[in-house]
């Protein structure tokens, strides 16, 4: 979903695509596809104690909101990690494609053990949006790190966090990791299971199957 963000928070500022590229010293290959894929970024929103009357954390001094213009339909996950490895904060990516727009951000915080590093978890979307479709109010919240915490969850599959309302996020994001790994694996034996000819193979692989099914099925009722 869009999120109606105060006026007072607008920054509006443009960001140079060179300035990225060029201190995060990316490789050719990486430096065309921002080139490429990338028409402009726009710092839209600062989201901070001075723009929202919110309490900072530790974890959350702040939460930036980037406007990403694309050339092409997509843009590759490769060139948010940069902007969020350059950029020591939260940031919430507003991708624009024609008339519509999608929510993708990475759930970011400080590293236990390097001092000014931050740890950028798994990155979380929303589906393609009309650009005028009704914008709901931001989030209420005591301070910005649960601020934060509510703009992820919008974006987190709903059947898998509903009814979790004592997990903290890192749980979540844990949980949804896992769920993500167990899927894969059980794509990949479905996919070994239909291309096997021997019928002791094929059993084998269904018990697999069926485990690995009965995992994510515990795991999401968790």
């Amino acid at each position: 979903m869009l999120f109606d963000y105060p006026v007072k928070a607008r920054f509006g500022r443009k960001i140079a695509k060179s300035k990225l590229y060029e201190n995060a010293s990316v490789n050719t290959k990486l430096k065309d596809k921002f080139i490429n894929q990338i028409d402009k970024i726009i710092w839209q929103y600062k989201l901070a104690p001075s723009t929202l009357n919110l309490d900072a954390t530790d974890k959350v001094p702040e939460i930036q909101v980037f406007d990403i213009f694309i050339k092409s339909n997509q843009i590759d996950q490769a060139l948010l990690e940069v902007i969020d490895k350059a950029i020591p904060l939260p940031i919430i990516f507003q991708i624009h494609k024609g008339n519509k727009v999608k929510i993708k951000a990475a759930y970011k915080r400080p590293s236990e053990s390097a001092n000014n590093k931050w740890v950028i978890e798994s990155y979380f979307e929303s589906e393609w949006l009309d650009k005028d479709v009704a914008k709901q109010p931001m989030p209420q919240a005591l301070d910005l790190g649960k601020l934060y915490e509510q703009i992820l969850k919008s974006l987190m599959p709903a059947e898998v966090i509903s009814g979790k309302t004592s997990q903290t996020i890192d749980q979540q994001v844990s949980m949804i990791k896992q769920i993500n790994l167990l899927q894969k694996e059980l794509d990949k034996l479905n996919s070994k299971y239909k291309k096997e000819k021997q019928a002791n193979r094929q059993f084998e692989i269904h018990k697999q199957i069926k485990l690995t099914q009965s995992q994510l099925d515990n795991l999401k009722q968790a």
